[in-house]
């Protein structure tokens, strides 16, 4: 499951253009993907960043991420909308965030809760 950072762009005159093109371009470097991940203790969107900088918890990150895209295993997270629907993801929350708050008792219950609220979601 990822979660990624985004960068957006809006639309600009031409003669801001340039400017977009210069950020995208140093945002998606591999010099620069390497130093804000490391720092940042992510993965780079990239999978061709290579490795050296990062610690054994960004190695083993980036081997996973790598592994995951050429096995197509690789999922979006729900927390950025990738994972689900929006009504699927919504029903989720609020049954997790019930249980997590004792609104909900017992794992059973939300288990049988989050079936429900799921079909009701479809």
């Amino acid at each position: 499951i990822y979660n990624s950072d985004m960068f957006g762009m809006f639309n600009v005159p031409e003669d801001r253009k340039a400017a977009q093109v210069a950020l995208a371009t140093a945002t998606l470097s591999k010099s620069f993907q390497s130093a804000f991940n490391v720092v940042k203790g992510s993965v780079p969107a990239r999978t061709d960043v290579p490795d050296t900088d990062f610690d054994a918890c960004g190695k083993k990150g980036i081997a996973d991420l790598k592994a995951a895209n050429e096995g197509g295993t690789l999922f979006g997270s729900l927390a950025q909308g990738y994972g689900a629907p929006p009504a699927i993801a919504n029903a989720y929350k609020d049954v997790v965030s019930k249980f997590v708050h004792g609104q909900i008792k017992s794992s059973d219950e939300a288990v049988t809760q989050l079936v429900q609220a799921i079909d009701d979601a479809r």
